[in-house]
């Protein structure tokens, strides 16, 4: 990615301290360390090296090693960037904003699943007030979910970015790929896939930041234009979903007639097949679908076919792939609920019980709003 200039006001929040308070009282260290700030912004090789020289000195100097992470970001030296800022974290892990930067080096060097894990760290303490320093974050952790099929999630980093209204082509782009499901970044992709991409990726941002007639004008546009390209009728059956269930299904079944192997499109399918009272059709849409998604959507795909199983009364079935779907994700509550009502038909009361309980456990955490209602529900 490419990253705005803007970024070294930004290194000046990962601060934790004055620099005074830091210096020990050595001159030699004052000089140095002001005028390594003084050159931070226009010139980030001068700046590393004046920070080197300094932390030296004082090596338990904590914005001295941010801003020499930050420094080396700037040059693209993001190995030593990561050491950097590793060793500022070692001394003040309470600093959101070098979380960040470290997840933006790792994510450059191809370090996905570490650099989601710091940037989630940095988020979950705060990333700071320059909009352009989390909108890259995001952008980079939305980018590693992307690789990994988890477009849900991807979308969910970038989804707070509307209320800075950013729409950006970048930002607009990464949309697009989880639009159409598409796991590879948009520098591996021909150039009428990039059009594609882009096409979609503004259709969704549109709609992701509540301009409903720009959204429905960016989808029919790409579907006349891309009728055939990989994700465009998923991409249009999602933006359906809210308001047409029915015509939703056409979409995800074109999709599915066009391009077999569209695996996110065969299990919304069986989703919706389930819900529409058709569970013969959704059991073989997620069985085609288990055999073509990632291994990390093997869960999902259990709990669909346990859906299709437990509609069609087949709780032998039913219960089996319930159980392996929340031994493969024990932490999704609405799995844990379907199988607490296979057990229940099945006359298995307490393992029905147990079932429930931890599902009103995970709604607790996850929706707490919801939780009066379940605990009524529960004692009635």
């Amino acid at each position: 990615m490419k990253y705005p200039a803007a970024f070294a006001a930004c290194l000046l929040l990962c601060a934790v301290s004055s620099l005074r308070a830091q210096t020990g009282g050595t001159e030699s260290f004052d000089d140095l360390s002001r005028s390594a700030l003084a050159v931070l912004d226009s010139n980030p090789a001068q700046a590393a090296d004046l920070y080197r020289k300094a932390l030296a000195l004082n090596p338990s100097w904590p914005e001295g090693w941010f801003n020499l992470g930050g420094a080396l970001f700037r040059l693209s030296r993001y190995p030593e960037a990561v050491d950097a800022f590793q060793k500022g974290l070692a001394l003040a892990p309470q600093n959101g904003t070098a979380w960040g930067f470290l997840g933006l080096c790792e994510y450059e060097l191809g370090h996905y699943e570490n650099a989601l894990n710091d940037i989630g760290k940095g988020e979950h303490i705060g990333l700071g007030p320059n909009t352009e320093f989390e909108t890259a974050v995001r952008q980079g952790a939305a980018l590693s979910l992307v690789r990994e099929s988890a477009f849900d999630q991807a979308m969910a980093q970038l989804q707070p970015l509307t209320k800075f209204n950013v729409d950006t082509p970048a930002i607009e782009a990464v949309a697009g790929l989880c639009a159409l499901a598409e796991s590879h970044l948009p520098a591996d992709l021909t150039e009428k896939r990039r059009a594609t991409v882009a096409m979609a990726g503004k259709a969704l941002w549109a709609a992701t930041s509540q301009k409903p007639k720009e959204a429905e004008d960016g989808f029919r546009e790409l579907m006349s234009t891309y009728p055939d390209e990989l994700g465009v009728h998923y991409a249009y059956g999602l933006h359906l979903m809210d308001v047409d269930e029915t015509a939703a299904l056409a979409e995800f079944q074109k999709e599915v007639a066009l391009h077999p192997s569209h695996w996110p499109s065969l299990l919304i399918c069986a989703f919706l097949q389930s819900r529409q009272g058709t569970p013969e059709q959704a059991l073989k849409s997620a069985q085609e679908a288990i055999k073509l998604a990632p291994a990390s959507y093997r869960w999902l795909c259990d709990a669909e076919m346990g859906r299709a199983f437990l509609t069609m009364n087949q709780l032998d079935k039913a219960i089996p792939v319930f159980e392996e779907s929340i031994h493969l994700q024990p932490d999704n509550a609405q799995t844990h609920f379907y199988l607490e009502q296979a057990y229940r038909r099945a006359g298995r009361t307490s393992d029905a019980q147990r079932t429930r309980a931890e599902f009103i456990r995970l709604k607790a955490q996850q929706d707490p709003a919801s939780l009066p209602g379940l605990v009524n529900s529960t004692q009635r």
